[in-house]
């Protein structure tokens, strides 16, 4: 027979209920089921407990964090004195003070439009096959563009690698502040460009300024092209207007030259502008104001170019920067045509077909940034003779111009309105010409923001704490975790922490800044107490909750030779011996000794780090302080962090930063006597340098060395500056001090850290016993289950057997009826 459980319904023969009676039978069954779904039930409740408790630490954790470090406390706030000037805003770090500026004028975009107009934007207005467009060529120094030949379509980048410089001399030092002239020292003999030419002076009293003014109307007399003004040491400096090396100037002599501060035999030649123009080469060595000079362009292409007015801040008539070209297609020469080709030739330049009062159509061509290096410009000589007229310009580009300070102030420009160069960390954005002050102080309002979330945050940790481990007098009800240890522990330390932290300030504590524990164990803050406070000392404010260290040097030949870097988050405060057995170092390259101080050979030399190169070719004869500029400037220019210097008789490269990371390789074309001697004897084929990490210890356990830091195990690092240590030596002590949020940290990371928190350990515990009652419970259930089968199967084989006794009582019925009736 099958031992298959029957189909068990209500009985049918017997009429008992039978699920309710096996219910019954089973509930023997149930009740460990239960008990044990229980005991899981609040295992995972007390989880979840401790779970909301960590979150509220991990909360505290991210609070604490955002102002435990120095540089947390750096947010800045600014006003200016006039927002009808200027306004500004200031960002975290901002450099913090006052500077007043006078706005001279705004960035302006150009507009160019046509003299005269046509009927319809589909009449022709230019027979040529192409016009030229350009912005930012202003910039570079040409006032206008007109293509040569053999000039293809599309678009093109001009870049100016080298900016020409006008013939200069300059005096040996500042003028006096009033100078004398007569008839008896009043002549200065100068040859410009090979041609003598003798300038007179007028009689009188001058100031400095004056003085380069009587000077430069001497010039204007004698019909000479000079530039003369005054450096920024008051020094006298001449310059000829022509610029590149076929402009030369010298001094010959002249009876004023003790006054001028100059001398007999001075001489100078100027520097030549270097264009290409999509990789085509050009060497512009004769640049005059309003010259037409050819520019090579690929493909043997030229273009004419004009050269405008000196208006660069250095005086260059041809400026180094990037322009951007292109050669578009007129396709039927219609003024929607050109519209259009504009519109799509991807520079930063709009063109439209505007309708004038008097019907008629004109083209205007706009430019979509403002500043001069954004100004557009379009080649005129396709409009040539058209119905269009000339392009004129109805709106000048204008670059946003500021001055700081009176006579020897400097003035800034900007492309834009906005300029990020005033006070480093704040954007200042001129609104109109005027006078305006600047002034930006550290930013009580949004540290304060930063506290009020410290303070919640705790008060969060404390009321959950309470919520769940604690005892409600009113209710006369403990919480869930009453009695718990780890939590009562976390809850001290929270407490400790506001009632006693006080940093390494000289405030005493939190209540100075607003902060202070109430009766019923919760945390206030004054927002107005700490603002006052914060603005009487910010220094002191900030110290009550940043982490700090004081460094006291074992001699005072260290002092200044280790400073406080930054702590762990588990770092315990104390004192902490620093040792070092060898100081950091910077990749450094020392040449051959030159006792001459010159070098008597050429040689080309290349520097490398990482991607970048460098190249510069010394000439013999050269000095070493000239070879040390000329490769600081290659450097520089390459982005290269490394620096040369005469350092005694020798030339020297390093690194600017410190430690293994810090690495060049320097190669020669030539090696032997004569030459730099940089990169080695074997100097043509590269040879790398590497600077060194610190080594030592702090509290006596070995640290890791990274450039000049120095990081103990227990997250406690130190900055070590002093230099020149090579055997382990004992520089002092740091005295570590945690703020209120560094302890703050402390405490919630050491509670709620993802994989060592004593909270999560105690949750992982007891999601692991919830866990582990799963065994059980199935055993119980299968146990359950194999019982309610049995009992299953004996309940329908008694309705099975109670029907057929009823099947049998039914047919002896039967028979005994019939044998009745017979």
């Amino acid at each position: 027979m099958s031992t298959t459980p029957a189909l068990v319904i209500n009985g049918l023969v017997s009429g008992i209920t039978t699920p309710e009676v096996i219910d019954a039978l089973l509930e023997r069954y149930q009740e460990p089921i239960t008990d044990l779904e229980k005991e899981q039930s609040s295992l995972n409740q007390q989880a979840d407990d401790y779970r909301q408790i960590s979150t509220d630490l991990q909360g505290l954790l991210t609070a604490a964090q955002a102002l435990s470090g120095e540089s947390a406390w750096n947010l800045a706030t600014s006003s200016t004195s006039d927002s009808a000037v200027a306004v500004s805003v200031a960002s975290p770090g901002a450099e913090t003070g006052s500077l007043t500026f006078r706005v001279n004028q705004l960035a302006q975009a150009s507009i160019l439009a046509s003299e005269d107009g046509v009927a319809s934007e589909d009449d022709p207005v230019t027979s040529a096959s192409s016009v030229l467009l350009a912005t930012g060529v202003q910039a570079l120094g040409f006032s206008s563009l007109t293509p040569g030949s053999g000039l293809g379509l599309g678009s093109l980048t001009m870049v100016v690698t080298q900016a020409s410089e006008g013939a200069s001399v300059r005096g040996s030092g500042a003028l006096a502040s009033t100078t004398g002239i007569s008839s008896s020292d009043d002549t200065l003999t100068l040859t410009v460009g090979g041609v003598a030419h003798t300038l007179t002076i007028a009689s009188g009293t001058y100031t400095q300024n004056q003085l380069a003014a009587a000077v430069t109307q001497a010039a204007k007399t004698a019909g000479v092209a000079l530039t003369v003004s005054l450096t920024t040491t008051d020094a006298l400096e001449l310059q000829t207007t022509e610029q590149g090396s076929a402009a030369s100037l010298g001094v010959t002599g002249g009876t004023s030259l003790a006054s001028l501060r100059l001398s007999a035999g001075e001489s100078g030649v100027g520097t030549d502008a270097v264009v290409t123009i999509g990789g085509a080469r050009t060497t512009l060595t004769a640049i005059n104001p309003g010259a037409r000079l050819t520019l090579n362009a690929p493909d043997g292409a030229t273009l004419s170019a004009t050269i405008g007015s000196a208006s660069s801040p250095t005086g260059a008539l041809v400026a180094e920067g990037t322009a951007k070209l292109a050669n578009v297609s007129t396709g039927n020469g219609s003024l929607a045509a050109v519209v259009a080709a504009i519109n799509g030739s991807g520079l930063t330049a709009t063109a439209g077909a505007v309708k004038t009062a008097s019907g008629d159509y004109i083209l205007e061509v706009s430019a979509q940034k403002t500043g001069v290096a954004n100004a557009v410009s379009v080649g005129s000589a396709a409009f040539s003779g058209s119905s269009l007229g000339a392009l004129e310009t109805v709106v000048s580009a204008q670059t946003a111009e500021v001055t700081v300070g009176g006579t020897h102030g400097y003035t800034l420009s900007s492309s834009t309105d906005s300029f990020t160069n005033l006070l480093q960390g704040t954007t200042v954005t001129v609104v109109s010409t005027g006078q305006a002050t600047v002034t930006v102080t550290p930013d009580a309002t949004g540290e304060a923001t930063k506290v009020t979330a410290l303070v919640t945050a705790a008060n969060k940790v404390l009321s959950d704490i309470q919520r769940y481990a604690g005892y409600t007098t009113t209710t006369k009800t403990g919480g869930p975790l009453m009695g718990d240890v780890t939590v009562d522990d976390i809850k001290q330390q929270v407490l400790s922490v506001f009632s006693t932290a006080s940093g390494s300030s000289s405030l005493g504590d939190l209540s100075a800044a607003g902060v202070t524990l109430t009766k019923t164990g919760t945390v206030s803050f004054t927002r107005t107490s700490f603002v006052k406070a914060f603005g009487a000392d910010s220094s002191g404010v900030r110290a009550l909750f940043t982490q700090d260290g004081s460094f006291s040097p074992s001699s005072s030949s260290f002092t200044g030779g280790v400073s406080f870097a930054f702590a762990g988050t588990t770092t315990p405060t104390g004192t902490y011996a620093v040792s070092v057995s060898h100081s950091a170092a910077q990749a450094t390259d020392v040449g051959t000794a030159r006792p001459t101080g010159t070098v008597t050979a050429a040689e080309t030399l290349t520097m490398q780090s990482g991607s970048l190169s460098a190249q510069y070719t010394t000439t013999a004869g050269e000095t070493l302080a000239e070879v040390a500029a000329g490769l600081n400037a290659s450097l520089a220019s390459a982005g290269i962090a490394v620096s040369a210097a005469v350092v005694g008789t020798t030339l020297e490269l390093k690194s600017t930063s410190y430690g293994s990371a810090a690495s060049f390789s320097v190669s020669s074309t030539a090696s032997g006597t004569g030459t730099t001697g940089l990169g080695g004897p074997a100097a043509t084929s590269p040879v790398t340098f590497h600077g060194e990490d610190v080594a030592g210890s702090i509290g006596g356990v070995a640290a890791t060395g990274n450039g000049q830091e120095l990081t103990a195990p227990n997250g406690l690092s130190v900055q070590v500056s002093a230099t020149g240590i090579s055997a382990t030596t004992d520089l002092g002590t740091l005295d570590y001090v945690a703020g209120a949020a560094q302890q703050l940290e402390t405490v919630a990371d050491a509670a709620s850290n993802p994989e060592t928190g004593s909270i999560t350990g105690v949750i992982s515990s007891l999601v692991q016993e919830a866990t582990g009652l799963d065994p059980q419970i199935s055993t119980y259930e299968q146990m359950r289950t194999a019982e309610k089968t049995v009992l299953e199967n004996e309940f329908a084989r008694m309705e099975q057997a109670l029907g057929k006794l009823e099947d049998e009582g039914s047919t002896l019925s039967s028979a005994i009826d019939k044998l009745a009736t017979t």
